[in-house]
């Protein structure tokens, strides 16, 4: 007896994007570019990806907004250009992420030039 099926989703989280508030679970984080695939499935196996979708997704409770592939590219490139030499996100943009999350542009300048400020 051969048991086959289909279904079986991986997710592939490709890095950090921006930060949006949740309209499902009413959090704001900063959600995550991933890949989304269905598999074929062999005796619970996975064997052949049928489905790819490209998305942005709520690292809290997984909702997603799909996107296009141009936009996942242009996306994909945005966060490899933010990165460092051995390939992880800088720690300068994800403190400024946390740092300011809420604050408005005119806000995020002032306490900039505050921090600036401060440390001549």
């Amino acid at each position: 007896m051969i048991i086959w099926g289909w279904g079986k989703v991986t997710k592939k989280i490709i890095g950090p994007v921006f930060q949006r508030s949740c309209s499902y679970c009413n959090s704001t984080e900063t959600w995550n570019l991933c890949i989304v695939r269905t598999w074929f499935t062999l005796f619970f196996i996975p064997i052949i990806p049928y489905r790819k979708k490209y998305c942005i997704a709520c690292p809290n409770c997984w909702s997603y907004i799909e996107l296009t592939e141009e936009q996942f590219e242009e996306m994909k490139l945005a966060i490899s250009s933010k990165t460092d030499n051995g390939g992880s996100i800088s720690q300068t943009y994800a403190d400024d992420n946390s740092k300011y999350a809420g604050k408005t542009e005119t806000q995020i300048n002032y306490l900039k030039q505050m921090e600036e400020y401060n440390n001549n």
